[in-house]
């Protein structure tokens, strides 16, 4: 069969996304895209300046696939919904979320912290179930309790994903996160107003 002389720029994402899901960031190489389609490397040099220009985009598609983990439904509960499906991402896609927060991180500073509550509305969207969970909070409380919430959720993605933590079932996660959501969504309906670092 004759390979096609001219490949899409979205195939050779797809292929190089799956070289990330199977081998990690380190897998991806122009000549390893090359191999997964069957081609030379002509071909993706043509359409790609080099591996690290698709960072971009591979990072766009590997956030894409963790959002539909974290919408889907699990629990009548949106917000435990979120953190669970970041866990379990962590858990199933070890690579992609290595890829993610290990190999290729975005740097997070005091500012980006600081402001997890516009970025958290930003991508969900005010009106979605998970919108209005968060905003039956006081507006002091929303900030502190996604923050805490996401360094706990984070932390747990880590042991699931290194695959140190002791049980990976979905039942031992789900019972952790219900109980520190529990403990920090109170905590946010009480809270008065100091910012998160005071309370």
């Amino acid at each position: 069969m004759k390979q096609p002389s001219v490949y899409s720029f979205e195939q050779i994402l797809d292929a190089a996304l799956t070289l990330i899901r199977e081998k990690g960031w380190e897998g991806v190489s122009a000549r390893a895209i090359a191999k997964e389609m069957g081609s030379s490397t002509m071909p993706i040099y043509s359409r790609v300046k080099s591996v690290d220009d698709l960072e971009k985009d591979l990072r766009k598609k590997a956030r894409e696939l963790l959002r539909g983990y974290q919408q889907r439904q699990y629990t009548e509960h949106a917000l435990l919904n979120l953190a669970f499906g970041y866990v379990t991402f962590a858990r199933d896609e070890k690579y992609l979320f290595r890829f993610l927060y290990l190999e290729k991180p975005e740097k997070l500073d005091v500012e980006d912290i600081a402001g997890m509550r516009e970025s958290f509305f930003a991508e969900f969207g005010e009106d979605s179930p998970q919108g209005k969970a968060l905003r039956e909070l006081k507006e002091s409380g929303q900030e502190a309790v996604i923050q805490y919430t996401w360094i706990f959720t984070h932390g747990l993605a880590m042991l699931a994903n290194s695959g140190t933590f002791g049980s990976n079932s979905d039942e031992a996660i789900l019972r952790l996160l219900m109980d520190a959501g529990e403990a920090f969504y109170v905590w946010g309906l009480n809270k008065k107003g100091e910012s998160p670092q005071e309370g």
